[in-house]
């Protein structure tokens, strides 16, 4: 068990440190590219992942309803946690509920799984995307923003990709062959820029950051349990699930503190320190996804 855990976190880790140590020579710039990652990779990936497999109806709405209780759990759990952390439930409470599903939580996912880890990471991650940038900025700005959710991009390659899967429809390979190349940049790239902007990054109040990263990820661990036995489910979903309650707080949850200036440096501090954390909890999520 140990070293298939080692097999899984590994390549992870030496890819990210790849990046860190890039970002501490170089400093380089990621803007643009990590906009073209998210714009074009991002939807192409979750295209092509979604409508190659074969969806049983039952359990991706066990799965998608599980997934979203998850989130919706962990928030209502950390609420009144927020001032034993010392930062405001506004700061706190969404820091808690999205986790880095995307440069962690995919390649993760598919390292435990393989192949068939891909659909179920990437519907979280279209989940928590979607929750994250209409409830998570509602809850931090006071006002929730639909446009969020119908103008985003990952909805309409979510519902393109379910509907070429339910009609069994295939693009020609032509197509499909620089469609999956591109899509297919996505892992390793969010993992070189999570790398290099933890080089980049400044935590500042070490104490936050340290109690709210750890009482961050033991919240959606208990709200993970209390929705498996609520709703039990089996094989690479339900580890897919226990996976996402052991992932690092999303850098997002900065990105928005920022952009509202809610406590944008104790959340800054809960994400970095949270993905040093993750070092311990990510073996821990992978022992209890292959738990019987």
């Amino acid at each position: 068990m140990l070293l298939q855990i080692a097999g899984i976190t590994l390549p992870i880790l030496v890819i990210v440190l790849i990046g860190f140590f890039y970002g501490r020579a170089v400093r380089p710039d990621l803007g643009g590219a990590n906009k073209l990652v998210v714009d074009i990779a991002l939807p192409l990936l979750i295209f092509t992942s979604l409508s190659t497999k074969q969806f049983d109806a039952q359990t991706a709405l066990a799965f998608t309803g599980a997934s979203v209780l998850l989130m919706l759990a962990s928030g209502l759990l950390a609420w009144p946690l927020s001032r034993v952390v010392g930062a405001s439930a506004r700061a706190f409470v969404p820091s808690t509920m999205f986790a880095n599903v995307g440069p962690v939580g995919i390649p993760l996912t598919v390292l435990t799984y393989g192949p068939d880890g891909l659909a179920p990471a990437v519907i979280l991650l279209v989940l928590s995307n979607l929750l994250h940038f209409s409830l998570g900025s509602g809850i931090m700005s006071g006002r929730v923003d639909w446009r969020m959710v119908y103008a985003n991009p990952l909805v309409w390659s979510t519902l393109l990709g379910v509907v070429f899967s339910r009609m069994a429809w295939g693009l020609p390979e032509w197509l499909a062959t620089p469609l999956t190349m591109v899509g297919s940049v996505l892992v390793p790239m969010m993992l070189l820029a999570l790398g290099v902007r933890l080089a980049t990054a400044q935590v500042g109040d070490v104490r936050v950051g340290a109690v709210g990263a750890v009482v961050a990820m033991l919240v959606r661990l208990v709200a993970c349990g209390l929705v498996l036995w609520a709703i039990p489910l089996q094989g690479v979903e339900r580890g897919a699930l226990i996976l996402f309650a052991c992932l690092p707080p999303a850098v997002f949850n900065f990105m928005l503190a920022d952009r509202y200036q809610v406590e944008p440096g104790k959340v800054a501090s809960v994400v970095i320190i949270g993905h040093l954390a993750g070092l311990a909890f990510l073996p821990l999520g992978i022992w209890l996804a292959f738990l019987p």
